[in-house]
């Protein structure tokens, strides 16, 4: 979840060429990318990661409501079967399932092999607790190699990752992290956001203190004053979705 330090040759480059290489590499990757975006300007995914949770999700639930909204949840498997009512009330309510793993491990240390069974048997197990087909996979931390991005694929499962990413696991202000969360309502774009926190990277335990559902309330009254929808991804990708060569 921690913001990784570029390695030299990109920190040298500067924003302006490092945005320069990112165009070019899209474009020669774009067959191997992963999902961050579609191309309706008055549209933007907004999705949960690592739930659900027992008491946050009816409290989204509730606030999607009553915007009128439908939303993408990517869901650890484990945490759907410990919840599979949960499960069923975000899908009745219409909303996106989508998977983001068994557990929180990232995917490139398994290998090729290993990540391909790993993600066959999630997308089994969700797709059992949940009643529908699962689609999109985001990986964990955004973690991805080409290994782990091709056992995806193979498992019938398309990348998505992200365009804005309000670092709603840190312990900051409400007002600090709903202005990081507005930020990334850009056309077009798929915001990152947690309905529960797994632990670091490194294994720490991460803890906040704000309302999520209050801070989600907030943002799509903000989003509604844009005159921007928040959407699923598959609504999103309706005309195709942007792609990006996502290795880390």
């Amino acid at each position: 979840m921690s913001p990784r330090a570029l390695p030299g040759p990109l920190a040298a480059l500067g924003p302006r060429g490092r945005r320069a290489l990112r165009r070019t590499a899209d474009a020669a990757l774009r067959p191997f990318g992963s999902v961050n975006g579609g191309h309706d300007a008055h549209q933007v995914a907004v999705t949960f990661d690592d739930g659900p949770d027992g008491t946050v999700t009816p409290q989204l639930l509730a606030v999607l409501a009553r915007h009128g909204v439908r939303c993408t949840f990517f869901l650890l498997v484990d945490q759907a079967e410990r919840h599979p009512e949960l499960v069923r009330a975000v899908r009745d309510a219409g909303h996106e399932i989508a998977l983001h793993g068994l557990d929180h491990r990232p995917l490139p240390r398994m290998g090729h092999r290993g990540a391909l069974r790993y993600l066959r048997d999630a997308r089994r197990r969700l797709e059992a607790v949940a009643g529908t087909t699962v689609r999109w996979y985001r990986p964990p931390y955004g973690l991805q190699s080409p290994a782990s991005w091709a056992a995806a694929r193979r498992a019938g499962l398309d990348v998505v990752v992200w365009s804005a990413d309000a670092a709603d696991w840190e312990d900051d202000p409400a007002d600090v992290v709903l202005a990081r969360a507005a930020a990334g309502l850009t056309p077009g774009g798929v915001l990152l956001l947690h309905e529960r926190l797994e632990p670091g990277p490194d294994g720490e335990p991460v803890h906040t203190r704000f309302d999520r559902a209050a801070l989600v309330d907030l943002l799509l009254t903000e989003a509604d004053e844009r005159g921007m929808t928040a959407v699923t991804v598959g609504e999103l990708s309706r005309g195709g979705p942007r792609r990006t060569a996502w290795f880390r």
